[in-house]
């Protein structure tokens, strides 16, 4: 008798603490090598969501900096580029939201110490229906960063 409750609590804990990862995958995360004297970086991932339901990551925290902010980088129709706070990003059901270079992504503001290649980042993403996800991000250098197509700047 023992042994089946220690079973069902086991089973309990796992299933509560499961919940968002069994709707929410979170791959190809990394954040962007910057200078040392820079206290301001970016963190990009893909998002996948395996729910029946549209979810939002409507925030996110990192030990890395004092403040992590969701933005979206846009061009407008004079190639004028700007960046603004997002109130989130909808990753809808069955689908994916990809958070990249020039789109959304997380702006990492007041890091505390400066980021080396290869070191890991851990960012806690907040969303309103599968609730939080942490994920570790490898810190890549200018070197291993996605090469970007920088022709539509002028």
């Amino acid at each position: 008798m023992k042994s089946l409750l220690m079973a069902v609590a086991i089973t309990l804990f796992a299933f509560g603490y499961s919940r968002a990862e069994d709707t929410i995958t979170v791959t190809d995360a990394w954040v962007r090598q910057v200078p040392p004297a820079s206290t301001i970086t970016a963190a990009y991932m893909k998002i996948a969501n395996n729910g029946s339901e549209d979810d939002k990551l409507v925030s996110i925290s990192s030990t890395a900096a004092e403040t992590a902010e969701i933005h979206h980088s846009s061009v407008d129709d004079k190639g004028v580029a700007k960046m603004e706070k997002a109130d989130g990003v909808t990753v809808p059901a069955g689908g994916t939201a990809e958070l990249k270079p020039g789109s959304y992504h997380v702006m990492l503001i007041g890091l505390k110490e400066p980021l080396k290649d290869g070191e890991s980042v851990e960012l806690v993403l907040d969303f309103e229906n599968a609730g939080k996800v942490t994920v570790s991000a490898p810190v890549k250098g200018m070197d291993k960063q996605p090469h970007q197509d920088h022709s539509h700047h002028h």
